[in-house]
């Protein structure tokens, strides 16, 4: 009879836990949509292309070098908020760096019925972080995001000398309007 009740007390804790969200971009897109997406969103997480401005960086002249930036960036997670129809990717791209380092853009965005971009919005950057790093971090601040937890413990500013977060920060913050990031 004991073990009957530690088995039903076993069985009821461990349907209490709420199952991970499933974050792995091939379980939501195989390669050739990967692709698209990123393709679709380069032009916001990288930089301008050579000559381009904010203004002109849809301009056709262009797609060649930014199908380029797109094929060197990695589409880390991804996860589709059934209830809001919102999209949210974590998106890493190469960083400057002596070694081997990338840096993650985390947004969410919405697309409309002919799958053009309705909203979208960068919600943080990592700092650049060799591989293994970046992916562990990524993953903790990725989940937090896409359940709409608060990531300011992870800002440069409180997260005691761990890196994680680069901005926003008190200087930084995305403009959803332009979608672009503005500094004070």
């Amino acid at each position: 009879m004991k073990y009957l009740s530690l088995l039903f007390l076993f069985l009821v804790f461990s349907s209490c836990k709420k199952d991970a969200p499933v974050i792995a971009p091939q379980s939501y897109l195989n390669a050739e949509e990967q692709q698209n997406f990123k393709d679709s969103i380069i032009r916001y997480v990288d930089h301008l292309a050579k000559l381009a401005t904010h203004q002109t960086k849809f301009n056709t002249i262009f797609d060649e070098e930014y199908k380029i930036k797109s094929a060197k960036s990695d589409l880390l997670y991804y996860y589709v908020d059934k209830s809001t129809n919102l999209h949210y990717f974590a998106l890493t791209k190469i960083a400057p760096s002596l070694k081997a380092k990338r840096v993650a853009i985390v947004g969410k965005l919405e697309f409309d019925k002919n799958g053009g971009i309705l909203l979208y919005e960068e919600g943080f950057r990592t700092w650049k972080m060799e591989q293994t790093e970046l992916e562990t971090k990524t993953k903790l601040l990725f989940l937090k995001y896409i359940e709409g937890e608060d990531l300011t413990p992870f800002y440069a500013a409180n997260s005691n000398g761990e890196l994680y977060i680069e901005f926003p920060d008190k200087n930084t913050s995305y403009n959803k309007k332009t979608r672009l990031w503005e500094t004070k």
